[in-house]
C-alpha cells in the first residue's frame, strides 16, 4: 500500500507544474474581447470564432480554456475562460504570462 500511495504522488507531481494548462491556438486579443461574454457567450459560439484550445473539464461540468495573444510588452499573454455546466461563460481572466527567471 506504501509502494502504491509513493506511486500516486510521483505521478501526480509530474503531472503538475506549469504545463498543466497551456494554450493551444494564439489569437489577438481584441479578438478574444469582442468574441467572449460573460453570462451570454457559449462554448459553440467561442469554438466557432476561435478554434479548439486546451481545454480542462471538471466533474461539476465547468470546463475551463485557454487561449494565448501577444501582450503589448511583447511577452506572451493568456486569456482564460470558464464555463458553467450549461456551457455558458462564467468568467474570464487576462494577463501577461509569469516566466520565471532561471
Amino acid at each position: 500500500m506504501k509502494r502504491l500511495m509513493i506511486a500516486l504522488l510521483t505521478l501526480l507531481a509530474a503531472c503538475s507544474g506549469t504545463r498543466a494548462l497551456q494554450a493551444s491556438k494564439n489569437v489577438p486579443y481584441a479578438t478574444l474581447e469582442q468574441t467572449v461574454h460573460v453570462g451570454s457567450s457559449t462554448r459553440e459560439q467561442v469554438r466557432a470564432a476561435l478554434g479548439d484550445s486546451t481545454a480542462i473539464r471538471f466533474d461539476s461540468g465547468n470546463e475551463v480554456w485557454m487561449y494565448s495573444y501577444p501582450a503589448a510588452s511583447g511577452a506572451p499573454g493568456e486569456y482564460v475562460i470558464l464555463f458553467g455546466g450549461d456551457g455558458v461563460v462564467k468568467k474570464v481572466r487576462s494577463g501577461e504570462v509569469y516566466r520565471v527567471q532561471k
